[in-house]
């Protein structure tokens, strides 16, 4: 049976129409922007070259969806751990804790008027607590034990000798509910030539019951971060840095 002329030309018509839709629909999906998450926007906050640019793209990435609730400490998108969780501390998976190392969120505790030179309490995890302290525009941190203990990580003796500043949060690696590692972003001033331009270390320090002190210092790359992790997780047998290390 022959197909009458005007419907075959309907049928192609509309056959033609409708993969001109198709098409359309996908190129309208592949142009429609990807949501960047709050871990990705954090990231890119670490890499500004100023502290105060780091502090306000910090702030806009609290914006996003995915953005842990004021005031967590926990990873975006990690559930709240159930009671009883920590019962065993030295057993089960390691996961990050951040906190802020932001000026907003540290309380100032000491404060020289001729140099500039000051202190501040900034807030930690499962009882302990950090000291972020900046001397000669150059940065360290201490970090405070439950029982008040101080131990000094030394950052510009063992990261960098330059200029430098802490990026916005620090990363607590918790096995169960205690921390055995911390790491913290030191941004350096190393160019003679351009002051602004900044090299990102990662500092990496191990905590055990007996002292906590930088054990590795991560160089930027585009798997610092994953180094970092891998580093600090392993780092309880990992000796003491003395001094900045060389290349």
């Amino acid at each position: 049976m022959r197909t009458l002329p005007g419907l075959a030309s309907l049928l192609c018509l509309l056959s033609a129409c409708g993969n001109d839709a198709a098409e359309a629909d996908k190129s309208a999906a592949s142009a429609t922007p990807r949501q960047v998450t709050y871990a990705e926007c954090m990231a890119a906050a670490d890499r500004q070259p100023s502290r105060a640019e780091t502090v306000a793209r910090a702030a806009e990435c609290m914006r996003l969806p995915d953005a842990p609730p004021p005031g967590s400490t926990l990873p975006p998108g990690t559930p709240p751990p159930p009671v009883g969780a920590f019962a065993d501390a030295d057993t089960g998976a390691i996961s990050s804790v951040y906190t802020s190392l932001s000026e907003e969120d540290c309380r100032m505790t000491s404060m020289d008027e001729e140099s500039g030179s000051s202190s501040s309490r900034c807030p930690g995890t499962a009882g302990y607590a950090l000291n972020a302290h900046d001397g000669d525009a150059r940065i360290s941190i201490d970090v405070v034990a439950p029982d008040g203990k101080v131990h000094e990580l030394n950052y510009w003796g063992v990261i960098t000798h330059n200029f430098s500043s802490p990026g916005p949060r620090a990363e607590w690696r918790m096995r169960g509910g205690r921390p055995i590692a911390l790491i913290v972003r030191v941004n350096a001033s190393e160019d003679p030539v351009d002051s602004s331009r900044l090299t990102s270390y990662l500092a990496v320090a191990k905590i055990t019951p007996r002292q906590a002190c930088v054990t590795d210092r991560i160089a930027p790359s585009p798997t610092a971060n994953e180094q970092a992790r891998a580093a600090a997780d392993r780092s309880a047998g990992r000796p003491c840095l003395t001094e900045v290390p060389q290349g």
